[in-house]
């Protein structure tokens, strides 16, 4: 099926000023999971892979998921995670935050400096757009989160000729036949000379799905 998409770069400056925002979270480990997507034995998966990352690399990956933003902006609320719990090794800024909220539909993946200098933003895209969306549209979040994470954190592993253990199993994401239709906002933010590069994607509007219904049926 054609994937169709509308991008939007531009650039936004002061967003690492450390704004409070009103969401409380609570970690366990590397991971807050206020909208409860996560079984224990999860947890413990993903808590295990990012600390075998960690020990081997000194980055890290900091998972957050809610029910609703209640308001808050959600490139706010990632940024203010990197800021205070020091996602990553705070001299090479290698940290990786990725939030996802499922009453707004919206999902976002912040860099810190170091790391966006060396990702390929068109890999972590393709993570998302292949590994995770497809997972997110049919329901199923923690197969899609356990997708994006694992891939995630064997990218940042590989730039740093590392291996990492997976602890659990990774979800398969062709085993998803049935077509999709991507109605997720998501949002990478990447830090470029002191500023920042958002890229929207907004994927497949239901203005377009109607369309394509009309014209199968």
């Amino acid at each position: 099926m054609l994937k169709r998409f509308l991008v939007t770069a531009f650039i936004l400056l002061g967003l690492f000023t450390g704004t409070a925002f009103a969401i409380d979270l609570e970690f366990d480990g590397y991971i807050a999971d206020k909208a409860n997507l996560l079984s224990k034995e999860s947890l413990e998966n993903l808590n295990y892979t990012i600390h075998d990352l960690n020990k081997k690399t000194t980055a890290a990956i900091a998972l957050v998921t809610l029910s609703t933003l209640n308001g808050e902006k959600i490139e706010d609320i990632a940024n203010n995670v990197m800021g205070e719990y020091k996602i990553g090794d705070d001299t090479k800024k290698n940290g990786l935050v990725f939030v996802t909220s499922i009453g707004e539909r919206q999902l976002q993946v912040i860099l810190g400096d170091g790391l966006a200098q060396e990702i390929d933003p068109k890999k972590l895209e393709n993570i998302i757009d292949k590994n995770v969306l497809p997972y997110f549209e049919a329901g199923k979040y923690e197969d899609g989160i356990l997708s994006g994470t694992y891939l995630m954190a064997d990218m940042i592993a590989k730039i740093n000729g590392k291996e990492i253990e997976h602890f659990g199993n990774v979800p398969d994401a062709s085993e998803l036949k049935k077509p999709f239709n991507k109605n997720w906002l998501w949002l990478l933010l990447i830090p470029i000379f002191g500023a920042v590069a958002a890229i929207w994607i907004l994927v497949a509007n239901k203005k377009k799905h109607n369309e394509q219904q009309e014209q199968i049926s």
